[in-house]
Order: structure tokens, then sequence, then C-alpha cells
């Protein structure tokens, strides 16, 4: 995936884009789990394993990952039935946690600075619970975890269930009905086509999205709520949220890190809806320099 494939990219996606990562493969359970890395051979500096939200791919993290090199061997995954892993028959919690573990021993990572956008932070929550001695630092972004509510409290809007996948004759078609979930974002047009194009896969008749549309009716629930082991995780913990997002507001957000047996005050991403990644590439990039550095001097 590389810059000429997207129209009017400012320069500094550009630059992002000329870092290309290698794909490589890792099987847990019978399912080829798909992850990316950018500097493999970087072994001598702390590992940055960056985990996606919900029916999206390692891809998203295009534009943040490069900028970390410096200081980081960057990992990025596609969690089973997403990205460019393979499918299942079910899907689970349990199993996720197993394919970021999987990962992490693959590339001898341990322990990782592990960092998860929506989705992918409630599965780094229960990954740092089940296995904490194979996470350092934990970072999560605008996810709204399971709180107890609070009397006359209407549930902040999610994820809705997804629809069957349709086929689109071509590849400029699939990419104008791309939408995110919730849709509202301030994403440049370049970035939103980025992650659109890697969103796709061509097959006979023409182009469908990569993600298994069973997981919504397959997807087990959590054993144990996020609130229940946030208080017992250990290593240092942080929350980031954007500033317009109906996922993770300023409120949850507090209550949130309210939980953490080893957090801090939220980070607001000003600007930024739920996609904080996409919204403000820039931002958060040089967010997670500065906070994963704190963190880790924490250790």
């Amino acid at each position: 995936m590389t810059a000429s494939n997207v129209s009017s990219a400012p320069d500094w996606m550009d630059e992002a884009l000329r870092h290309s990562a290698q794909s490589r493969r890792v099987t847990v359970d019978g399912c080829a789990i798909h992850y990316l890395c950018w500097n493999p051979e970087a072994t001598d500096k702390p590992t940055l394993l960056l985990v996606h939200g919900f029916c999206a791919h390692a891809h998203w993290w295009d534009m943040t990952a490069p900028a970390l090199l410096d200081s980081y061997r960057v990992v990025a995954m596609d969690f089973s039935g997403m990205g460019d892993s393979g499918y299942r028959d079910s899907y689970s919690y349990e199993t996720y946690c197993r394919e970021v573990a999987a990962v992490i021993d693959a590339e001898a990572m341990a322990p990782v600075n592990l960092v998860g956008h929506s989705f992918g932070g409630l599965v780094s929550i229960q990954t740092t619970a089940r296995y904490p001695d194979k996470i350092q630092t934990l970072t999560i972004i605008d996810s709204r975890i399971s709180l107890p509510r609070n009397a006359g409290e209407t549930p902040s809007r999610g994820a809705t269930e997804l629809r069957p996948k349709r086929v689109y004759p071509t590849l400029e078609q699939a990419i104008a009905r791309f939408r995110l979930i919730p849709q509202e974002n301030s994403t440049l047009p370049a970035v939103f086509e980025h992650v659109a194009r890697g969103s796709l896969r061509e097959e006979a008749g023409g182009w469908v999205w990569k993600f298994d549309d069973r997981i919504t009716l397959t997807l087990e629930p959590v054993e144990v709520p996020e609130a229940d082991l946030l208080p017992a995780i250990v290593c240092p913990t942080a929350f980031i949220y954007g500033e317009h997002s109906i996922v993770a507001p300023r409120e949850m957000a507090e209550r949130t890190v309210g939980y953490m047996g080893n957090g801090r005050p939220p980070i607001k991403v000003a600007d930024a809806h739920h996609h904080v990644l996409l919204d403000q590439p820039l931002v958060l990039r040089e967010l997670l320099k500065n906070l994963l550095a704190e963190l880790r001097a924490e250790t």
C-alpha cells in the first residue's frame, strides 16, 4: 500500500507511507493471524504493538507507526475475521487475547507497549489481565468499557450490528461506500481513502470488505467486564479520548480511569471524534511519543 494509491495526499502522509511494513503470519488455533512489522530488525529497541478497532485492520496505523520507528520496534496486527487474517467459525475475546499473545511470542517481543483503539482497547485490557508478564505498558484509545451505569444514564452510542457484505463491481464504487462506525469524523479525504482501500479485497465478480460479517452473530460476550479487570492491572496505564467522541466522551473517560489500578487522568485529543488515529494522526503520534516514554519510565 503506497502513497501513489491515494489522491491528494499531504506531504507528511507521503512520507509516512514510504515506510513499508513486512507482512508476517502466525497460526493461532488453526487460523492464520496477519501482522505488520515496520522495522523487525530493531530487536534492541522496546516493542510497540498496535491493535485496531472493530472490523478495521493493521493499516489504520500506517500514518502513526513510521513516526515511532526511531524509538520502538513497531508491529500492528489484524484480529481474526478482520484485515488480512483468516476467518473462524466463531469468535471470542479469549481467542483474541491468545492472538495478541501469539504475535508477541512469534517475534519474541515481550514485554510490549500495547496500544489499542476502540474494540482493540477492550481486547488489550483483557490481554493485559490474562498475560501481565507480556505487557510493559497499556494505552487505551477511545474504548467504551463495560461500566456500571449511573441512575438515569443513557448508554453511549457505539458500533452497530454489521450488515451482510455486498459485492461491488469496481474498486471505486466500493471505496465510495466506505463508512466509519460511528460515522462522525474529521478525517482527511486522503487518509479516509487509504484505509478504505486497505479494507477491501478483490474476489470473483468484484470487490468485498475484508471483515467476516458473521462476527457480530458469533462473538461471545466477555467473561469478566473490563471494569472488574482494570483495578488489578499493575502496569502503567493511560486512556486517550477524542474531544468529540460519542463512544468515550469526557465523562466516560474520567469514569474509566477511576477504575485503573495504575492509571492517570484521561488525555483529550482536540478536534477528534472516536477514530482518533484517523482524525488527528499527527497529534496522536506526537502524543504517543511522549506518553509512552513517561509510562515506560514508571516501570
